[in-house]
């Protein structure tokens, strides 16, 4: 068994490679839900759309997309309505549009990783 060390060192390449186009698929969908969601949600003053924002885990493979600054509090109630504003699910919608391009997304980057 003398090719069990190279062998060893090749599953292990193949497996940082499979990891990042997992990270680049994850990464890819995250910014394209931003995207949506920015062209859908209501504008007034222009700072839901610019506090829009994707935060990665690199660790996980996680991505958020969404408000993360306090002072805009009231993307929930654009978001999710209240008594009287009327519902705009504007990162609800974007995120569901997104679900199913996923599963391709992250096969294409695995397998273009795989063949480098």
């Amino acid at each position: 068994m003398s090719g069990l060390p190279e062998l060893m060192r090749e599953l292990d390449r193949l497996g940082a490679r499979i990891e990042a186009g997992v990270l680049k698929a994850v990464e890819e969908s995250a910014q394209a839900v931003r995207t949506d969601a920015r062209g859908a949600v209501r504008v007034d003053t222009g700072r839901l759309q610019r506090g829009l924002t994707v935060r990665v885990d690199r660790a996980r493979l996680l991505a958020e997309v969404g408000w993360f600054d306090p002072k805009l509090y009231y993307a929930a109630f654009q978001e999710h309505g209240t008594s009287s504003i009327p519902a705009n699910p504007a990162l609800t919608s974007a995120a569901e549009s997104e679900r199913p391009r996923f599963p391709r997304r992250l096969a294409a980057e695995i397998e273009r990783e795989i063949g480098r």
